[in-house]
């Protein structure tokens, strides 16, 4: 597995991302994040990825600027820079650093996995392949499992409990828990967080129904509560988010 730092100063960007493919299907597990660019490189420093996708521009230190650390610093990592059609000559002085790819928003499914299957090759040549057919298998096997737990979480997102998860597929709490956060980088209830609050954004977008209505919708009784972690979650209130929309 494949480490991959994710860097962009938009939360509901980095939530969208996490959520848009399965990343230990893809071989990779999300070890960090950030919103701003020194945030970032404090991170990077720590978690020591293998690959680092970035927003152009961030507060603090930008893209480009992370960019020109990495490669001075010479740290064993790959970069895809993500950015929006009008960055694209800004974009550009990225590319002389030797970022891998270059990753338009909205970021495209397949695209983004066409990305990490081409860094993913870089990787396998550069290190070889490290893990034996039995581990690979075991990964595998770890993976389906893995890919059920979470679609169940993600079907039955507004009451599903760690304890139902453990009974369901015949696994003990902390199990359940530990393979959540060793293949997607997340605790249980961070994971199932992000789910409700894309359903919240989804809703928001294509309805007219009130928040309140939408908070039960997603799982949360408490209508308070829900306003509270969505805009902990996004940096904006619902209200505002839907504001934005028109």
């Amino acid at each position: 597995m494949y480490r991959v730092f994710l860097a962009d100063d938009e939360p509901w960007i980095l939530i969208s991302l996490k959520n848009l493919i399965d990343w230990g299907e893809c071989g990779y597990l999300i070890c960090g994040e950030a919103t701003d660019g020194i945030k970032a490189w404090e991170r990077i420093l720590y978690t020591k990825p293998d690959l680092i996708i970035s927003d152009i521009k961030m507060p603090g230190m930008d893209g480009i600027e992370l960019i020109k650390r990495v490669r001075e610093e010479r740290l064993p990592a790959e970069v895809a820079i993500i950015s929006g059609y009008s960055d694209f000559e800004y974009a550009r002085a990225g590319l002389k650093y030797g970022c891998t790819d270059y990753l338009i928003k909205p970021v495209d499914e397949e695209e983004l996995i066409t990305c990490l299957e081409k860094v993913k090759e870089k990787l396998d040549n550069l290190h070889g392949e490290a893990l034996s057919e039995e581990t690979e298998e075991g990964y595998r096997s770890e993976g389906r499992l893995l890919k059920e737990i979470l679609q169940y979480i993600k079907d039955n997102y507004r009451t599903v409990t760690q304890q139902q998860l453990a009974e369901e597929f015949g696994m003990s709490i902390s199990s359940v828990s530990q393979m959540i956060k060793k293949r997607t980088g997340k605790s249980y209830s961070d994971h199932l967080l992000e789910i409700r609050i894309c359903k919240a954004q989804e809703l928001l977008r294509l309805t007219n129904e009130s928040i309140e209505d939408i908070s039960e919708k997603v799982g949360y009784s408490d209508y308070f509560y829900f306003l509270k972690v969505f805009k902990k979650a996004t940096g904006i209130s619902p209200s505002v988010f839907r504001r934005n929309l028109s």
